[in-house]
């Protein structure tokens, strides 16, 4: 019977063809080269005739094109399209030509590979404009304008009979759904006469074939179906990745033009978009469109959701830069769109930290969406709809997008995508892959191109049509929002939870089993990211201060825009290193415009502060960190400590150093606490901690050990790492060059090296005081495809290693029992990571790098990885950071860890005492918590204006009654969540409140003086 299939295959091969009666190339077309628009406005003058396409050479281009046409007058059962063809039709979209017509002026729709026709009115006089770019790919182009008649009784036959036909590829052949169906498509075909296209003859042979498959096929053989697929426009448009954040604009605006454009042909269409900085792009560039979207919005037709300001990395971003994605985001959509947004949609994220469900719930937030995971390269996760919990014991509703083309074996792969079809296959395909059924009869096929390949498609939406009826052996499909679908999968989860006595749930992170290396490509940027979010800390709580105590205007408008730009390079191809040079180059310039602008705006504040203090010589040392500390500030050149400075807060001292408490002598340093040889290659032989007469590496072990992989990843280069990379390691045997550095109240021994074409050169230092061992590191780099890692072979016992994450950490294993362990050979952390057993352990605390790896007692922070895809420059040149060593008693909460790592981030600042108001007084704490593992994150004033808010997180897993003290009169505590909607009211005893949290609690408050 598979033979006969082709007599139906001839049919719409023939249909598809013969549905274009009539094709007219554009002759008369006239050009001129043009930059980036700027205010989205078509050039008056300037226009040349267009006569080689020769002239379109070249990558990153763009071209005003305009040409004239008359359409005629034609029957109701014609319709007439502009097509514009490139040669590039069926390559990846998201690379190739792309362009935004305008009709008589208007914007009517974007062009691209996948959208090359653009619906014209009949008998109407145009004309057309085409603000055209080449894309990224360098080749050969060309420009073929030209005008269409298409017969729709033609066009709605052949589709009649193309989707059961391409359903019949994935039926067995002895089944009963391909005879039903194969029998109807037989019959029918059979009525079609083909002898004289386009005569009366043949016209009512498509008449009579129409008439009976609507009956026979569609009305009494199709919707015997109980699952269904809910189909949901979308169009994933990465904010930058191989192109930059200008041309992303651009994208946006073509993409949701055509949107618009289908969904006056369409009334059934819907579609889904997230991401407000996409939003943003579109109402500053093309208003007329922004008005139209919205319009769709009130119609329920355009669904704005997502949650955050754009599709962040999680991995990455600190816990209070993913409250604000979400803060902002929801804040835009609710503002432009009236919309309160519950899904936190991530289609395309390389990893979920476990601190997301807790954030997500106290967000107001129900639904988190993604299909990563299913990218994994060596486990496949066993839920695709499940409650995800994590580290603090909340709960969200999670679930995978699960859309696939039906494998010829029916076994699902594991991958799935976000750039879906409306296809017998993928329909088919994307219930099979999930992995619920017995929870949930509904999955979610998300269709349309992303990247700037436009979205949904006419032959999308003309097959969801005929797949809407239930095909024989296919599920039915229906279009529905993605908040409509996660509301009825949810409703029948639970129902069947129920009745089934089990609820699927997962447990702790949602690791990536791939793109490991994000974690460390483009190691400058991810630096520049953390000075920020640190930066941007200071400065609110310093604005919040001044505000509270000297009636100074808190610049609230000033901050947002920093947060707003930082949140932006938080995008998922921006910080984690997989973008094109153009992209970082964009990327440092704007870190650089704002680090600068956040450094002035806290400098400005501090020095109001030195103004008003009760003090007449000396120095102003200021702490922005919620717990008070000793720490070090760099006068005239030289480092001193300073003493416990207070809680967001201030001490005046003269500053003297101290008597030497730190001697270098050959290859050794030594203080109070430890006693430290370096060899001859620059590595640590021995580190004696003296408080536990213990040597902390092992027995003819090198400590801080530099260590370099060969890195050829087998696909991805700047986004992997290779499961095999330590079966590959590259030697280096070229010894150090050892010199003493005194520097005020700390020591050290600085260590040269030299590595091919490098140069890295350590200064290991020792402090008078202070128990850090600090290895500030400066590194000139022209390696390629070389992984160079910080090895620590400790001389402790765990089977675990605690690294920490946003608002909290977690443990992994150091062993390799399971394929999941084994899987988890590069993980994500943040400040530190910990290695411990009973009664001692040992820290590692960085200012800027997050990829880690511990096999058995040794920890390793991953330094530098230098691809060459998809930026060949990417981590050449210079890079200055400081990681260190806290060996300490206990585990990390009895050593301090949390809090050492937040002060080697954020440095105590200073100013000298000034003539002025002297109305405070010379030792302060605005806010402090008694509490040893409560951690104030941040100080901030209200986003209303009518207080202030203090976010505070438990960083010890412990459930405590925190105490919080002031250093003003308040009249109100509240508790709110991370949106800053108020709850209840605490009690206020004098100038303290008690504040109950849980175990890795974040808890949000707002204050009102």
């Amino acid at each position: 019977m598979k033979v006969r299939e082709e007599k139906i295959g001839v049919l719409c091969r023939l249909l598809e063809k013969q549905q274009v009666t009539e094709t007219h190339r554009i002759e008369e077309v006239q050009y001129q080269p043009c930059g980036y628009q700027q205010d989205g406005g078509i050039p008056a003058e300037g226009y040349r005739p267009f006569t080689d396409c020769a002239e379109l050479s070249g990558k990153d281009r763009h071209f005003w094109f305009q040409l004239y046409l008359r359409t005629p007058k034609l029957p109701k059962d014609k319709k007439i399209f502009l097509i514009v063809e490139t040669g590039r039709e069926g390559r990846w979209d998201a690379t190739n030509p792309q362009g935004l017509v305008y009709l008589n002026g208007a914007v009517a729709q974007g062009i691209d590979v996948n959208h090359t026709e653009v619906l014209l009115r009949q008998d109407t006089e145009y004309v057309i404009h085409i603000y055209f770019y080449t894309g990224m790919e360098p080749g050969k182009l060309e420009f073929r304008p030209a005008f269409q008649i298409i017969d729709c009784r033609i066009e709605k036959l052949f589709y009649d009979f193309w989707v059961p036909f391409s359903a019949l590829q994935n039926l067995d052949e002895n089944s009963l759904a391909y005879t039903r169906t194969f029998k109807v498509l037989d019959q029918a075909a059979n009525l079609v006469c083909l002898r004289s296209p386009y005569s009366s003859e043949y016209y009512d042979s498509l008449e009579t074939a129409e008439k009976f498959l609507q009956q026979k096929f569609y009305q009494e053989t199709c919707g015997g179906s109980q699952a269904v697929v809910d189909c949901i426009g979308h169009t994933h448009i990465d904010v930058a990745w191989l192109w930059t954040l200008a041309q992303t604009r651009e994208k946006a605006q073509r993409s949701f033009a055509t949107v618009l454009a289908l969904m006056e042909e369409y009334p059934e269409y819907k579609f889904m978009s997230s991401q407000p900085q996409l939003y943003q792009y579109v109402k500053e560039a093309a208003p007329a469109v922004y008005e139209k979207i919205k319009q769709r919005v009130r119609e329920g037709r355009w669904e704005v959701e997502g949650a955050m300001w754009l599709e962040a990395d999680c991995n990455l971003p600190s816990g209070e830069s993913l409250v604000r994605q979400i803060l902002y985001g929801k804040q835009f959509i609710k503002e432009e769109f009236g919309v309160d947004s519950k899904i936190l949609w991530l289609p395309d994220v390389f990893g979920y930290s476990a601190a997301l469900p807790q954030i997500l719930r106290k967000s107001g937030i129900e639904y988190f969406v993604t299909s990563k995971i299913s990218w994994n390269d060596t486990n496949k996760l066993p839920y695709d709809s499940f409650l995800w919990k994590g580290i603090d014991g909340s709960e969200i509703f999670t679930n995978f997008l699960t859309a696939q083309d039906y494998p010829p074996d029916g076994v699902p792969v594991n991958y799935s995508c976000y750039n879906g079809d409306i296809t017998p296959s993928m329909v088919k395909g994307a219930y099979n892959r999930y992995q619920q059924k017995e929870y949930s009869d509904r999955v979610m096929d998300t269709f349309g191109y992303g990247d700037g390949g436009g979205g949904p498609t006419r032959k999308m939406l003309e097959q969801q049509r005929r797949l809407s009826k239930g095909l024989p052996g296919y599920p039915k499909t229906e279009i529905h929002t993605a908040l409509e679908h996660l509301e009825m999968v949810k409703k029948s989860f639970y129902q069947n939870g129920e009745a089934l006595r089990r609820i699927p749930r997962w447990t702790g992170e949602l690791y990536l089993e791939y793109h490991r290396g994000t974690y460390t490509s483009m190691a400058q940027n991810k630096r520049y990211n953390r000075k920020m979010e640190f930066l941007l800390q200071k400065a609110e709580g310093l604005a919040a201060a001044a505000s509270l105590l000297s009636d100074t205007a808190y610049p609230s408008q000033q901050l947002r825009s920093l947060w707003l730009t930082t949140l932006k390079n938080q995008f998922h191809d921006i910080i984690p290193g997989s973008s094109i040079f153009e992209v970082y180059e964009d990327s440092r310039r704007e870190y650089a415009g704002i680090l600068n602008s956040c450094e002035d705006l806290a400098e400005e504040y501090l020095e109001r502060l030195a103004e008003r203090v009760d003090a007449t010589d000396g120095y102003l040392v200021y702490n922005s960190l919620g717990f008070a500390r000793t720490g070090t500030v760099s006068i005239e050149g030289k480092t001193l400590e300073t003493g416990r400075i207070p809680a967001f807060g201030w001490k005046v001292l003269r500053l003297e150093k101290a008597e030497d408490g730190v001697k270098v002598a050959g290859n050794t340093i030594e203080n109070k606490w430890y006693r430290i040889e370096i060899n001859a290659y620059g590595g640590i032989a021995s580190l004696v901690d003296k408080r536990f007469q213990r040597e902390v590496f092992q027995e003819g072990k090198i400590g801080n050990e530099l260590l370099l992989f060969e890195d050829f990843p087998q696909d991805y280069d700047a986004w992997d790492i290779p499961a095999y990379y330590q079966e590959k390691p590259l030697q280096w045997q070229e010894k150090a060059e050892l010199s003493p550095v005194y520097d005020g109240d700390r020591a050290g021994l600085r260590i040269s090296r030299n590595y091919q074409s490098s140069t890295i050169i350590q200064t290991v230092y020792l402090y008078r005081t202070l128990p850090r061992i600090d290895f500030d590191t400066e590194i000139q780099w022209s390696e390629e495809h070389q992984l160079l890692k910080a090895a620590f072979p400790l001389k402790i016992h765990n089977s675990h290693a605690t690294y920490e994450i946003q608002f909290g950490n977690l443990e992994r294993p150091t062993y390799r029992n399971t394929s999941w362990d084994a899987a988890r050979f590069e993980v994500c952390g943040h400040k530190w990571a910990d290695l411990s057993e009973g009664n001692y352990g040992v820290s590692i605390l960085n200012d800027c790098k997050y990829g880690w790896s511990a096999v058995d007692s040794t920890l390793c922070l991953t330094l530098l990885k230098c691809a060459t895809y998809p930026n060949p420059q990417a981590d050449k040149g210079s890079h200055a950071f400081t990681y260190s060593l806290l060996p300490h008693g206990g585990d990390y909460r009895q050593g301090e860890t949390v809090r050492e790592a937040y002060s080697l981030n954020q440095p105590l600042m200073w100013r000298k005492i000034k003539t002025g108001e002297k109305k405070l007084p010379s030792e302060f704490s605005l806010v402090s918590c008694s509490n040893p593992n409560i951690i104030i994150e941040t100080f901030k004033q209200s986003e209303d204006g009518k207080g202030y808010i203090i976010r505070l997180y438990d960083a010890h897993n412990c459930n405590t009654n925190a105490v919080l003290s002031f250093g003003v009169d308040l009249k109100r505590v509240f508790l709110c969540d991370l949106l800053e909607n108020p709850g209840s009211e605490l009690h206020l005893e004098g100038r303290k409140v008690k504040v109950p949290v849980s175990n890795f609690e974040i808890v949000t408050l707002k204050v009102e003086k």
